[in-house]
């Protein structure tokens, strides 16, 4: 039903068709929201109306990213972002900086941490022009993820303490900094400040922030674990575990079930090291997985064998090849859609373009001072252009047509 009157809205209008559209989205099939979307999308660019070319390409993104093919989701949201930036719409600015923060988050996925930047940067750009603080809050909290991700310790501890210091952040908000400061200062080797930040967190309980506390929880029983300690890693870890169950929590139970696993392990008491192992493969078989979840498998294998049940540990160890396997599979299926899609090629011509808008404004603001005092600034633009058409004119002449054949927009 919602279907057939998103089809028959098309001629009522581009705002009910959308309307339409966005119920059949409200239904949660996103591939039936697709295929609509797509055929809305040809609609709006035959009336060549901005406003909905671009949210519909900020929802393709959306739901292609909600189906796994990140790379259409990028393109669709760098569509989205450049019809958005040339219309200079203020009602399309809230959504342009979502379609910055999520490219920079899936660029940050993939491992492309300068463009990530890039993109957040650009979010920046707009939020302040909007003057929007909770979005710039949440923009440096992207940035600091994103340090924390590439292992840039100490500008991350340097973002966290600017934003702290500059900005007011909700109770919430903080709590999820003094988890990040934790994280920084445990990557650091800087147990003591740790363990003070997590404990700041579980002081405060888990009202505010239910997964912050999760976190923090799990954090410190991690760092006694690595200090020996395991006594108290026992502590925190099994009350971690008992709160994320109850939460359902699943992939924070499953990372939790293996520290456990291991801390009963590391004290040779390997009938409950297989208890809760056995507690994380069943939570495996149910569908929720973690990117190192196939450790558990080998653990297993090597607590029977240490019993002596050596059948049994080379079954383990079978199934610990297997689901290797399938993560080596993963991440060279990422590793050829980075190359299919060529992410960083799409997103220097997005620059570029950007770039060349930006310019030709400029070009418009200084007109109205007349040609003679513009002149000299018409000859800076001609060589600019030049000399951007010249560096990528090859590698866009190489490359372009394969993207557009692969891209669906």
């Amino acid at each position: 039903m919602f279907v057939f009157s998103a089809f028959t809205a098309f001629s009522e209008g581009l705002s009910e068709a959308y309307e339409n559209v966005m119920s059949v989205y409200s239904q949660g099939d996103h591939s039936v929201t697709k295929e609509i979307a797509v055929d809305f999308l040809s609609i709006a660019k035959e009336q060549n109306d901005t406003y909905y070319m671009t949210k519909t390409y900020y929802l393709l993104g959306y739901l292609c990213t909600h189906t796994d093919d990140f790379g259409n989701a990028i393109i669709y949201y760098l569509e989205g972002a450049r019809h958005a930036e040339i219309s200079e719409r203020d009602d399309l600015k809230p959504s342009l900086i979502a379609i910055y923060k999520n490219l920079a988050l899936i660029l940050g996925d993939y491992g492309h941490y300068s463009l990530s930047h890039k993109f957040i940067n650009e979010g920046l750009r707009v939020a302040s022009e909007l003057k929007d603080e909770q979005q710039i809050i949440i923009l440096l909290n992207n940035r600091i993820h994103e340090l924390l991700s590439e292992k840039r310790l100490n500008e991350g501890l340097k973002q966290i303490d600017s934003l702290l210091a500059n900005f007011h952040v909700s109770e919430k908000r903080f709590l999820v900094m003094k988890n990040k400061l934790g994280a920084a200062y445990g990557e650091l080797g800087n147990h003591k400040a740790a363990l003070e930040n997590y404990k700041y967190v579980i002081d405060r309980g888990p009202e505010v922030s239910p997964e912050t506390y999760a976190l923090c929880m799990e954090n410190t029983g991690g760092i006694y674990l690595e200090q020996k300690e395991y006594s108290k890693a026992l502590e925190y870890l099994l009350a971690t575990y008992d709160f994320d169950s109850d939460k359902q929590y699943n992939q924070k139970a499953l990372r939790t079930l293996g520290k456990i696993g291991q801390t009963y392990f590391e004290l040779s008491d390997y009938g409950q090291a297989l208890n809760y192992y056995q507690k994380a493969i069943e939570l495996i078989e149910q569908g929720n997985q973690t990117p190192t979840s196939y450790e558990i498998f080998r653990e297993v294998s090597k607590v029977y064998s240490i019993l002596g049940e050596y059948e049994t540990a080379l079954e383990y160890g079978r199934q610990y090849s297997e689901h290797l396997e399938q993560f080596i599979a993963q991440q060279k299926e990422i590793e050829e859609l980075d190359k299919k899609y060529n992410i960083q090629l799409l997103t220097d011509r997005y620059f570029d373009l950007l770039a060349a808008n930006t310019e030709k404004r400029e070009t418009e603001r200084m007109a109205k001072f007349g040609i003679a005092g513009s002149s000299v600034f018409f000859l800076g633009l001609l060589l600019i252009v030049l000399y951007r058409n010249h560096r990528v004119k090859r590698e866009i002449e190489n490359q372009l047509k394969s993207i557009e054949l692969l891209s669906e927009v």
